[in-house]
């Protein structure tokens, strides 16, 4: 809100006070804001200035060297000094033309100040104006505050709240986009409001980022749009709280220019806006976790809690006459997108409320009855079919669902952490909880794959079985027996030996097609097959031989795959 307060270079010049003072270089700098005045008293003045203040000086200090006021110029333009008022014929009777060519190059307003006013004259009036600009600023900040937190308390919608705001600009073209269900609302005149829904939309796409925080400046990006067949000024101000974006404010100046209060009044505005947001956003999330306790009793062996969940199922929009197939959205952590939310461990909460309002936008426009709901770091679908729907119509269906969400989630810069399971369609309720526990076990087959990002429980092929949680021991029993002497003897002597062996099965036992894919030595893969051999006993003619090592790979393949999801 600083960056607004204080009074213009401009604005000083037409108090009293200044009446006869003048510009002598530097009028691109008019506009400048005063925050704060200062006298210059010693020649390494820089060190004690800061942003936004006017230095008064009569130049004693450096009036020996007048060369240096050139560099010290330049210095305080760096550190975002408003200009500078100088008194003449007192040390100094006139300032170099050279200063007043790097003056003027800078837009560094130099202003020369009467003989007969004082210091004190100045920065009592000057201060006067800055803090009677400040009330006023604050005043219209806590005005339009409490008209918005009274629309809050009364259940007003986002529209209500924009239409404040749209107002309080005397009726410039504004809208407000909110990011998690991709809704906006918009006041402007009839005739630009589809091409403004055109703009809004077209820079939603590019999301820009910006980088605020707390104790920062609020900031705003500046645009030009065609509205009319003229040019505008477009202003977008981010809606955000420490660790979280929600939207954006769009305001054109079609009508007039926005004044800097007008903007510092919007900007201050916008926590408010972030919280009615928020609460919209809560309520979402609420609604989600009743679905899921609908879905685990819907998905339970006991009968009581199953009906339980068919006497709610219209709460939900539930239809037992339909089939459902299950689909799960798995999460994994990573410190690569902490930038959702850095301070804290719940980022992966906000990813999940993103994808959720992915899939609410995307299920709008679809003609499948899709039920939703968030579990810990996962998101459990009901996808909804007539029963009489071919099986292979419906994996076509979900399998362009389950896109359309991965679509939208790479626009997001989150499509790599997102794995969807997908388990059979089942016609009958009390089957459900079969679709639902396929879909978990086709998410973190998925997981353990980087070929593709949906997998159907249907697509497993031997990880169907071998993904069965009650198989886990003996299968580990089964891999120790057969292939652990192998993968113990190449990690002890630094061989290839488990590598040869998958080539092996993969080349159909063709020695010489081996040699070429591994880059190897074709006597060196003899040698190899035959340490195998040696080390295993494994006899390469016998069918259940070959059948139990190339289990044993597969099993290995899936302790391989799950290392980097434990780390």
């Amino acid at each position: 809100m600083y960056k607004y307060s204080g009074i213009t270079v401009k604005e000083l010049l037409e108090l009293e006070i200044m009446k006869d003072a003048k510009i002598l270089a530097g009028e691109g700098g008019l506009d400048r804001r005063i925050t704060k005045l200062n006298v210059m008293e010693v020649p390494d003045i820089v060190n004690w200035v800061e942003d936004g203040e006017f230095l008064l000086t009569t130049a004693y200090s450096i009036k020996d060297n007048l060369t240096r006021l050139d560099e010290l110029i330049s210095e305080l333009n760096k550190k975002g000094l408003a200009g500078m008022g100088i008194k003449t014929k007192r040390y100094i009777n006139e300032i170099p033309d050279n200063t007043l060519k790097v003056a003027n190059e800078l837009g560094f307003s130099l202003i020369e100040i009467p003989f007969e006013v004082s210091y004190s004259s100045i920065i009592a009036d000057a201060l006067t104006e800055i803090v009677n600009n400040q009330t006023n600023i604050l005043y219209r900040i806590d005005n339009t505050h409490n008209k918005l937190i009274n629309l809050m308390l009364s259940g007003g919608s986002l529209k209500e709240i924009a239409k404040a705001l749209y107002e309080s600009i005397d009726e410039n073209s504004m809208a407000i986009k909110e990011y998690l269900f991709e809704t906006s609302v918009i006041f402007c005149d009839e005739d630009k409001k589809k091409h403004i829904e055109t703009i809004v939309e077209a820079d939603s796409l590019k999301k820009e980022k910006f980088n605020y925080g707390f104790g920062e400046k609020f900031l705003h990006t500046k645009h030009s749009d065609i509205l009319g067949g003229e040019k505008v000024d477009r202003l977008t101000i981010p809606i955000f709280t420490k660790d979280r974006e929600y939207g954006c404010i769009y305001i054109w100046e079609d009508k007039k220019q926005i004044t800097p209060v007008e903007l510092t009044v919007i900007e201050a505005s916008t926590p408010i806006i972030a919280l009615d947001l928020y609460k919209k956003q809560s309520i979402f999330e609420i609604e989600s976790k009743h679905k899921v306790e609908f879905f685990e009793d819907l998905f339970s062996s006991e009968e009581n809690r199953h009906q339980k969940a068919l006497e709610r199922a219209s709460y939900f929009d539930f239809d037992s006459n339909l089939g459902y197939s299950v689909i799960v959205i798995s999460l994994s952590d990573s410190d690569k997108y902490s930038q959702y939310n850095p301070d804290t461990n719940g980022f992966l909460q906000q990813i999940n409320v993103r994808l959720l309002s992915i899939i609410n936008r995307i299920t709008r426009n679809r003609k499948e009855r899709i039920i939703y709901g968030n579990k810990s770091n996962s998101i459990i679908i009901l996808f909804g079919t007539e029963i009489e729907t071919k099986e292979a119509k419906i994996k076509q269906d979900i399998n362009s669902f389950c896109n359309e969400i991965l679509s939208y989630a790479e626009y997001e810069y989150i499509n790599d952490k997102v794995s969807i399971g997908v388990g059979r369609n089942y016609k009958n309720t009390h089957d459900l909880w079969k679709g639902y526990r396929e879909a978990n076990r086709a998410v973190e087959c998925q997981k353990r794959s980087y070929e593709k990002k949906v997998t159907h429980y249907d697509d497993l092929g031997i990880f169907r079985i071998l993904s069965y949680e009650e198989l886990q021991p003996e299968l580990q029993q089964f891999y120790k027996e057969i292939l652990e002497p192998l993968v113990r003897y190449d990690n002890e002597k630094g061989t290839e030996l488990i590598e040869t062996l998958k080539k092996y099965f993969e080349c159909a036992g063709n020695l010489k097609k081996i040699s070429e894919e591994m880059y190897t030595h074709y006597n060196t893969v003899i040698y190899r097959i035959q340490r195998i051999k040696e080390i295993t006993g494994i006899d390469f003619e016998n069918y259940n031989d070959r059948l139990n090592f190339q289990i044993s790979l597969k099993i290995l393949e899936m302790q391989e795959n799950e290392r980097p999801n434990r780390k």
